[in-house]
């Protein structure tokens, strides 16, 4: 599946496997490649953030990209269709549900999980180093382990350290940037483009840019 992925996040002194993301952009593109659906996360303030669904078109034959508040999981696609209204109107529910309501690893969905967990993730404590399981204060229960609603963390969004190998460090923030999308007929310099101007309207703290 084609994709295109922006991730920013912050290194924690105390945290060697983990950074806390700030923002984040998915876009991945149906088999037909004339259809995008996306993810959009941005800090906003404190433990205050805002969650936005993106749609790309092709029909001119030009990809063209439209953002709207919520996430694209929870099934509001008149919201959606709303949002495609601004660039398309051959916009098809039925092949939106096909990617946005897919939960496999690499699925739309499966992207935003890996990059924006919280401590409840279950794959927390096999990564942790001694420091980070003290940090984080699990608690084991019946069910798993289970973090400290107190803790410093219990509300950060965090990603692996190792799934944004190859950032760039800029302004003490990460950046990492995934382009796999080889057979969509979008130049470098096309993506940065379309990168920029979503994230122009996706509210937040901060801003995708090339």
């Amino acid at each position: 599946m084609s994709k295109i992925i922006r991730v920013c996040s912050e290194k924690n002194d105390k945290l060697e496997n983990f950074a806390l993301t700030k923002g984040m952009i998915a876009i991945i593109f149906n088999d037909e490649a004339n259809f995008a659906y996306g993810y959009g996360l941005k800090n906003q303030g404190g433990n205050d953030w805002g969650d936005f669904h993106i749609i790309g078109s092709s029909d001119t034959r030009v990809w063209k990209f439209s953002v709207g508040n919520f996430q694209p999981f929870d099934g509001f696609y008149d919201e959606y269709n709303e949002t495609a209204k601004k660039i398309t109107n051959n916009f098809s529910v039925d092949d939106a549900k096909i990617y946005l309501e897919d939960r496999e690893e690499n699925s739309l969905y499966g992207i935003k999980e890996k990059y924006t967990f919280d401590l409840y993730n279950p794959d927390i404590p096999k990564v942790c180093n001694e420091q980070e399981m003290k940090i984080f204060d699990f608690e084991k229960e019946d069910w798993g382990m289970i973090p400290n609603e107190g803790g410093e963390f219990y509300n950060q969004k965090l990603c692996f350290l190792k799934d944004i190998e190859g950032y760039e460090e800029k302004d003490s923030l990460l950046w990492y940037s995934l382009n796999d999308c080889e057979n969509i007929s979008l130049k470098l310099s096309d993506i940065e483009d379309h990168i920029n101007d979503i994230s122009n309207h996706m509210s937040g703290n901060i801003h995708f840019i090339r």
